[in-house]
């Protein structure tokens, strides 16, 4: 089980991110092993299982902008929603981890003349993949920007790519795009990118996606690519994570 204080972590929900709210998490990785230990056997013998995880964060109740109560009252019946947990906070170059998860329990406590706490435990049955920070910007503006370049290292045919965007808002003229892609090469200064995931266009509202796709690439270094357009000085807070994963 790892503990990771909240004074200076980013999590994340999906497009929300409540950096302000949570103050503390736990990791706990479950491996599933099941015993296949025959009859005549001298040694038990296992096998591994389902891989799963179970994040414990620790939060106050807030209604304020981003709606913390109220975001968590929905996901009680909401499936599958992306979790992301950055200890160092989220800038470009920091390691996180990112997983699709469900709540199994929001339970809200406190005392007299307390706050009132609210700590989600979210499960998952993936697993929890060890993510790096692309790009974080609170204001992308108009124009190309090329993201940091990072040696993550070439996906087998067994492998999966998992790309993560988050837009938690944007101001500007009402046609405002933003266009995101995650780009490989196989040298740090990008000579010959090859685009790898390209995102659905995000306009006007705050937005989230997950994209995938399946090996083999034998590039090493991984970037985001950000283009943002339209009139009256468009700005997004965005964010983009990506990790490899064992199909």
């Amino acid at each position: 089980m790892a503990r990771i204080l909240g004074k200076a972590a980013d999590i994340f929900v999906d497009e929300f991110l409540f950096d302000d709210e949570t103050n503390g998490v736990e990791i706990d990785i479950d491996n599933g092993l099941g015993d296949v230990t025959a009859f005549a056997d001298t040694d038990a013998t296992f096998v591994e299982g389902k891989a799963g995880f179970t994040l414990g964060i620790n939060g106050l109740w807030s209604t304020a902008s981003e709606n913390y109560d109220g975001e968590m009252f929905t996901d009680l019946t909401a499936a599958d929603r992306r979790v992301g947990i950055y200890p160092n906070a989220a800038t470009a170059g920091e390691r996180g981890y990112e997983g699709a998860t469900n709540i199994s329990a929001a339970p809200r406590v406190s005392e007299t003349e307390s706050a009132i706490a609210l700590n989600v435990t979210w499960r998952g049955d993936t697993p929890l993949g060890r993510s790096w920070s692309l790009m974080r910007n609170t204001g992308q503006g108009s124009g190309t920007t090329n993201g940091t370049a990072y040696q993550a290292g070439a996906v087998t045919a067994s492998q999966t790519i998992v790309g993560v965007l988050r837009c938690m808002g944007s101001s500007g003229g009402v046609d405002r795009t933003l266009d995101v892609t995650i780009q490989s090469a196989s040298d740090e200064a990008f000579t010959t990118p090859n685009t790898r995931l390209t995102f659905t266009q995000i306009t006007t509202v705050a937005a989230f996606e997950v994209q995938t796709l399946a090996g083999a690439n034998t590039d090493t270094w991984w970037r985001a690519r950000a283009v943002v357009a339209g009139t009256s000085t468009p700005s997004f807070d965005m964010f983009v994570a990506f990790y490899i994963r064992t199909t």
